[in-house]
């Protein structure tokens, strides 16, 4: 199964970055241009992305909510973008006055590597948005 991972450090606390993380309001400030979030074990979520092909719909269930520390969540098979089927994984933990996360997302259809590429690269702009929304 292929794993995309990424890190970034943010000076930022874990508390405003679990909120970026798992609030709608949150995830429209880094990520998505529409969110529904319920952040508990087995809460359901849907994230909405304006693509150059349109909106593109994930959602999907959270499996571990850890406030502050972990959050997992996976995505449902129906999905029909690129984190299909996917696990993704944020932890968190403070570090020389900044915030650590880690990301890791995998699942079968990171196989394809266009598909890998792809995901890779839009956590790598998203991660940056999350980093220069919460320092700015």
């Amino acid at each position: 199964m292929s794993t995309i991972r990424r890190q970034i450090s943010i000076e930022a606390s874990p508390r405003a970055i679990w909120a970026a993380l798992t609030t709608p309001d949150g995830l429209k400030s880094w990520l998505a241009d529409e969110a529904t979030v319920i952040a508990t074990v087995a809460g359901r979520f849907s994230i909405t992305i304006e693509g150059d092909d349109g909106p593109l719909t994930e959602t999907g269930r959270f499996h571990t909510v850890r406030p502050t520390s972990k959050l997992e969540m996976h995505f449902d098979k129906f999905s029909p973008g690129p984190w299909q089927s996917t696990a993704l994984t944020f932890t968190m933990a403070r570090q020389a006055g900044q915030t650590v996360v880690n990301l890791l997302q995998s699942g079968a259809t990171l196989e394809d590597a266009a598909v890998a590429k792809q995901v890779d690269d839009d956590w790598r702009r998203a991660l940056l948005s999350l980093r220069d929304g919460l320092e700015g």
